[in-house]
């Protein structure tokens, strides 16, 4: 990969090196989600796992379902992207190559007491490993990138001595390492350190297209030593979104330099990363909370303290399985059963109904949220083996109930679908006006019972998705994806994943028209006449009525939205995988 002079390349180990030393499990759906967002910021090498023992490192049990997610998979086949991942053998290696891994990362370290510690070995031993898998990947046509730790000092034997890094790294260039990143393993690299070791390895014939700087931050000092590593000819530098990592023989350390800050520095300075800096800025804030840790990014700190949203909420009531938020016009509700799928029970269908038929009372209200909690939106109605017929009748009426409240509604009524939805949950949707949703979720109209429940939702369904589409998506039972909807205009995409949907919402409700309820009272009932008096006299009295009342024709643009199928919740059994077809 070519790199013009001025400009760098940053290597993003946060989803192996950020990783691997947390003890809770991090759920795979969120490894591959920072992965995915990090690519869609530019960066261009991600080293995405390590094919290492599990009882070893059990963070990174699941390498090979991280390299076998379908996105991965075909960026492997593009050149212009470099997916390493760490193998500590020949084991490891044949691990990598049986899940089409195009590139791979060996490492040793310099010292004796580090080497025995980590990878149980001499360094001796450990360059016999790199260079065994080094000549295997090489055979199979596969890259090697090599690391060096330890390259200022060992935990266990001191500083450490130039000749010893010399060593390693030219080993590993005579292995076939295309590079070689220089790990300070512990962050007690000073930019001093740094300009002696680089100027004594060119001096000892390293060149430097073949270093990489790999710098923790300690001591505070990663910037400013990647600062110094660039002024002196290095031009490849690995860090970790929001700072993720840390060495367990530095404790408290906060480990890897962030890459918010590197590309920050080097943005700063005229020099050019490739990488967007307000999603990268997003990601490393969004895995933060995720993970339920601190941003260890300074500038990634900075710069969302400065994008607080507009719209600032406010909670005005706590009610069991239903939160409502207040922020200006706007009143938001939140589903919140995330453990039960958001399904609606009866007293949280009881109760947004009430709210938001007491809403129309409000003039000062214009427009109405609803959103949930958690990994899906809505799984319908809360269901139940011991209901009967009666009981589960009363249910789905409450739930018409519901829905009509929502069309009715004088204001603006939206749905910000955080995740998956299906069966009455898709009633809730489609009974809004406008649709917000992340691209990554879909709409299942599979129904083992196609009764209550369809003829409750049907007619929401068919009105928003056109007759055709509707019958086709009904007969098929197939999942819906969010894109497909958003090509129709029934939904509007706004965020990439579902981990950006509290933006998202802030978002839509900043570039939506914003006028009092009343002209979204006449704006509705004409949109409304449209659909059902298509044709007749009747419309056309109802339009000559509506521009007399208001000069203003134009409806807020249509919003996107987005649906997939789960497991078994209340009526949706028997729903197929996300991976299985969608229309």
């Amino acid at each position: 990969m070519s790199i013009q002079s001025s400009s760098v390349r940053i290597v993003e180990v946060g989803p192996r090196d950020g990783l691997q030393n947390i003890k809770e499990t991090i759920k795979t759906k969120t490894k591959l989600e920072l992965i995915h967002g990090l690519q869609k910021c530019g960066l261009q090498t991600i080293e995405l796992t390590s094919f290492v023992s599990p009882r070893a490192v059990p963070q990174l049990a699941d390498a090979q379902e991280v390299v076998n997610d379908s996105k991965i998979q075909d960026w492997l086949k593009d050149p212009n992207i470099r997916l390493p991942v760490l193998v500590p053998n020949e084991k490891g290696l044949d691990d990598a190559l049986k899940n089409k891994v195009k590139e791979v990362a060996v490492f040793v370290s310099a010292t004796e007491g580090f080497s025995k510690a980590n990878i149980k070995c001499s360094v001796e031993e450990g360059l016999e490993r790199a260079r065994a898998v080094a000549k295997k990947a090489t055979k199979a046509g596969v890259a090697v990138r090599g690391y060096v730790s330890c390259i200022f000092s060992d935990p266990y034997d001191g500083p450490t001595p130039q000749s010893f890094v010399h060593r390693c790294v030219k080993s590993l260039i005579e292995a076939g390492c295309y590079e070689v990143s220089l790990g300070d393993t512990l962050g007690v690299g000073t930019p001093w350190k740094v300009h002696g070791l680089i100027k004594y390895l060119k001096e000892n014939g390293i060149a430097l297209n073949f270093l990489a700087g790999h710098f923790h931050d300690t001591y505070g000092m990663a910037v400013a030593n990647v600062w110094e590593a660039y002024r002196s000819g290095v031009r490849v530098f690995d860090s970790s979104v929001a700072g993720l990592g840390g060495c367990p023989f530095a404790p408290g350390a906060k480990g890897n330099v962030a890459t918010e800050d590197l590309v920050y520095m080097f943005h700063s300075s005229g020099i050019k990363t490739g990488i967007d800096l307000q999603k990268l800025v997003a990601t490393g804030d969004w895995i933060s909370k995720e993970l339920s840790r601190l941003n260890s990014s300074r500038a990634g700190t900075a710069l969302m303290s400065k994008q607080k949203p507009r719209i600032q909420w406010t909670k005005v009531k706590e009610a069991p399985g239903l939160l409502t938020f207040r922020s200006g016009e706007n009143l938001k509700f939140v589903l919140n059963r995330p453990t039960n799928g958001n399904a609606l029970t009866s007293q949280m269908m009881l109760e947004l109904t009430s709210a938001i038929r007491d809403a129309r009372h409000d003039p000062k209200i214009s427009r109405l949220i609803i959103t949930g909690r958690g990994n899906l939106f809505c799984m319908g109605v809360s269901l139940h083996k011991w209901m009967d017929r009666s009981a589960r009748e009363a249910q789905y009426r409450l739930l018409a109930d519901l829905l009509r409240a929502i069309d009715e509604a004088p204001q603006l009524a939206v749905a910000c679908l955080n995740g998956h939805v299906c069966a009455g949950g898709i009633g809730l949707a489609f009974a809004c006006d406008i649709r917000v949703a992340p691209a990554d979720i879909q709409v299942s109209l599979h129904h083992n019972k196609f009764g209550s429940c369809l003829a409750t939702i049907g007619k929401y369904v068919i009105r928003e998705w056109g007759l055709g589409f509707a019958r086709m998506s009904m007969l098929s039972a197939r999942p819906v994806a969010a894109t497909k909807l958003g090509s129709y205009h029934i939904v509007s995409i706004v965020a990439d994943t579902g981990a950006n949907m509290p933006t998202a919402i802030d978002r839509v409700l900043d570039i939506l028209d914003r006028p009092v309820p009343g002209p979204f009272r006449i704006k509705k009932k004409m949109v409304e006449q449209e659909y059902i008096q298509a044709g007749t006299e009747q419309q056309s009295t109802d339009i000559n009525e509506f521009e007399v009342t208001t000069n203003v024709c134009t409806v807020a643009s249509p919003v996107k939205s987005t649906c997939q199928p789960k497991d078994n919740v209340d009526e949706c059994g028997g729903i197929p995988p996300l991976s299985q077809a969608k229309v």
